[in-house]
């Protein structure tokens, strides 16, 4: 049997070892290729080198490659506003970032009310079915009058309640 001991080390062992992560560089050298190498470029001044983490744990050890972000920024709405190779500001990417939210809520707001909408529509949907159904069998029904006296509906107030009825029912049961 294994002890405690052991078993901690172990698992710190392999914890440690999901979270190394390799420095890898990216820049442009004279003749504007561009590179990833693990040594920092050399100090010409002619750029500036991008430092990029890769880890390890991941699965994914690959570096990125520039058809990876030219396909990448073109997909990205924010790089149509930004001229080609300028990379967008971190004032304009919070705009960008804002405005998606704006437009999620607003979304979401609308989806919320509409959902309300149609909820309403099929309890009023159901109620218009229950009451038709009452009014087509003929049974009397009776209402209650601002005085508060109970009266029976005669064939014609009947007829006008099936009219305003189906007319909900066109309205609401869609």
């Amino acid at each position: 049997m294994k002890s405690p001991i052991q078993l901690f080390v172990a698992l710190a062992i392999l914890l440690a070892t999901a979270t190394v992560t390799a420095q890898v560089y990216k820049w442009v050298d004279k003749d504007g290729k561009v590179l990833y190498t693990d040594i920092p470029p050399p100090a010409d001044g002619k750029g500036a080198a991008k430092k990029l983490e890769i880890k390890s744990g991941s699965g994914k050890t690959e570096a990125p490659t520039p058809k990876a972000d030219a396909a990448k920024k073109s997909n990205d709405k924010d790089a149509a506003k930004s001229p080609p190779g300028k990379p967008l500001t971190l004032e304009e990417r919070n705009k960008e970032s804002e405005k998606r939210r704006a437009e999620q809520a607003e979304a979401e707001k609308k989806a919320a009310e509409q959902a309300k909408i149609d909820k309403a529509n099929q309890e009023r949907c159901k109620e218009a079915t229950r009451y038709m159904r009452d009014l087509e069998t003929g049974r009397p029904i009776s209402t209650t009058d601002d005085a508060g006296e109970r009266k029976l509906l005669d064939d014609n107030t009947r007829a006008a309640e099936r009219t305003r009825t189906r007319n909900v029912m066109n309205e609401s049961c869609k």
